[in-house]
């Protein structure tokens, strides 16, 4: 997960963590759908008020969608006698006040009936002067293993509906590293870029990656999309041009980084300015840096140094930090370095201290991510990151690694 997804779910009510509260007992007509209103493509969720409340859906409203569009449509449930009736609505209403404060534009009506594993129902335009028929049929759950451990395995069905409509398409950029070529694709969702390889010395090798690296794309998509739903319609800017983008820093055929960074507003007070380099071990097709458990954990950059236990991390945290910190002090703009070796780090014990890692050309790159919304200006600075040359890494090497021999050589 990169900060740009973290940001999200912490931003996003509805976004699927896990609540501690048990489950509530779902209604029979609860569930996700997928089907037609009039001949337009659509998909459902469908959920009792406030069920989020009680740890089952997540959510306090139900909401459909045309497909391939990006935006939701909520349903307001207005009645559950003999049929149901919902005002459909593309406002958040009680995401950020209070229902009776709202002034509601409703664009339609539902009326509803749900038998089994179908729907079936009608329509309404404000005026009551056009109708529509809807047709729905029940869309079985994604496992909670698809899911993963963090998403409600509902709204995790519902993105996965929305996610089959998701193509990549080359966006005409490239960038080559000796016989490694990087090339970027835009989502036909948002048009936002993202990298893949294009040429590689391993075809199988790179076709494994490839996967890998479309199917982490197509989750950023998917939760940006839940981040723009999370924003009313009358609060969002312009849906035009994403907020995040990528740039690759370095490639070779056993690594590859890149990073995302962005200006994301998802709702909250501000947007989230961030950077995040993200890496990934092209040998095992798996990613080794871009989260915070991951970057300076065994199974990250512990691919490659030697960070197998508590002692083992210290000792490389005080090194990153320490060159660092001789970076800053070289900072001609004395008070641009004091405000940005002020972080949550000097806070934080030994073993536990947050950076992040990522490859470029002429080294490893520590960059500090520990800073306020405000001072997103060190994010990008001479000395953030700092780049430590590969001889340098040598003390610090993993004892057998493969991924870094050509460069340590």
């Amino acid at each position: 997960m990169t900060r740009f997804s973290r940001t999200i779910t912490s931003l996003l009510f509805f976004a699927g963590c896990a609540l501690l509260t048990p489950a509530a007992q779902a209604a029979d007509w609860e569930g996700v759908f997928e089907g037609r209103l009039g001949k337009s493509k659509i998909i459902v969720q469908l959920v009792e008020t406030l069920d989020d409340r009680e740890g089952d859906t997540r959510r306090e409203a139900s909401r459909y969608s045309y497909l391939p569009g990006v935006r939701d449509i909520n349903l307001m449930l207005s009645s559950k006698e003999n049929q149901l009736g919902f005002e459909e609505t593309p406002l958040q209403p009680y995401a950020f006040k209070d229902a009776a404060e709202v002034d509601k534009k409703v664009t339609g009506s539902w009326t509803l009936r749900v038998t089994g594993d179908t729907g079936a129902g009608t329509w309404t335009s404000p005026d009551g002067k056009k109708t529509l028929p809807i047709e729905l049929s029940r869309v079985a759950d994604i496992s909670a293993e698809q899911a993963g451990p963090d998403r409600n395995i509902q709204i995790a069905t519902y993105d996965d509906l929305w996610a089959k409509t998701v193509r990549f398409a080359d966006a005409g950029t490239a960038k080559s590293f000796g016989s490694v070529e990087i090339r970027m694709v835009k989502d036909s969702a948002f048009g936002a870029s993202f990298p893949i390889l294009g040429k590689f010395p391993d075809a199988a090798r790179m076709a494994k990656a490839n996967a890998v690296l479309l199917a982490a794309h197509l989750r950023a998509v998917v939760q940006y999309r839940e981040c723009k739903n999370g924003v009313p319609v009358a609060w969002a800017e312009a849906e035009g041009e994403p907020e995040f983008s990528h740039d690759v820093t370095y490639g070779s055929p056993t690594v590859l980084s890149f990073n995302e960074s962005g200006s994301v507003f998802c709702g909250g007070a501000h947007p989230s300015n961030y950077v995040k380099p993200v890496t990934y071990d092209l040998l095992a097709a798996t990613q080794m840096g871009g989260t915070y458990l991951l970057d300076l954990s065994p199974l990250g950059f512990g691919r490659v140094l030697k960070l197998a236990n508590k002692d083992e991390r210290i000792a490389f945290e005080r090194f990153a930090l320490a060159r660092w910190k001789v970076a800053a002090d070289r900072e001609k703009d004395a008070e641009l370095a004091s405000a940005c070796s002020t972080g949550w780090i000097e806070e934080s014990p030994e073993g536990e201290r947050e950076f992040d890692l990522s490859f470029v050309p002429t080294g490893l790159a520590v960059t500090r991510v520990d800073f306020p919304h405000a001072a997103s200006v060190c994010l990008s600075t001479d000395f953030n990151p700092t780049i430590i040359p590969w001889a340098d890494l040598k003390p610090w090497l993993k004892p057998g690694q493969k991924l870094l021999t050509t460069e340590i050589q």
